[in-house]
């Protein structure tokens, strides 16, 4: 497994790390808050994935403790440039970010899996190309 050093902001209560725990897959694991003053270190990073043409990539959301609605933009953000990239993309929401992408319905737009995706998701949604 690759994996690159943490993008950590202590004043901006985020952490963010990528991995490859396999190839073709690289992880993005995020913890901390989402928000308007964390968000372009987030998507920065998230970019950086991407940009490395895995061809599938786990958002890692499970350490998420607040997502605001800059959040819900960058992970519709994320969902398109992996869509033009042909980079499958999973999101592995904590209840938070579940809950988030719930009351802005956007939770039917994306792969979800782990503990928060609900009964059936980990098999069943496919990110629209």
């Amino acid at each position: 497994m690759t994996e690159t050093p943490a993008l950590d902001q202590p004043g901006l209560m985020l952490t963010v790390s990528t991995a490859q725990p396999k190839p073709g897959t690289r992880r993005v694991t995020v913890t901390g808050e989402v928000d308007m003053s964390t968000c372009p270190a987030l998507e920065a990073e998230l970019d950086r994935a991407v940009a490395g043409a895995p061809e599938r990539l786990i958002a890692d959301l499970t350490g998420v403790g607040f997502c605001g609605v800059t959040g819900m933009a960058a992970l519709t953000r994320l969902r398109s440039r992996c869509a033009d990239a042909g980079t499958e993309l999973v999101i592995r929401p904590s209840s938070v970010v579940r809950r988030a992408l719930d009351l802005a319905a956007l939770s039917p737009l994306f792969r979800l899996a782990g503990p928060w995706a609900g009964p059936g998701a980990e098999a069943g949604r496919s990110v629209a190309r």
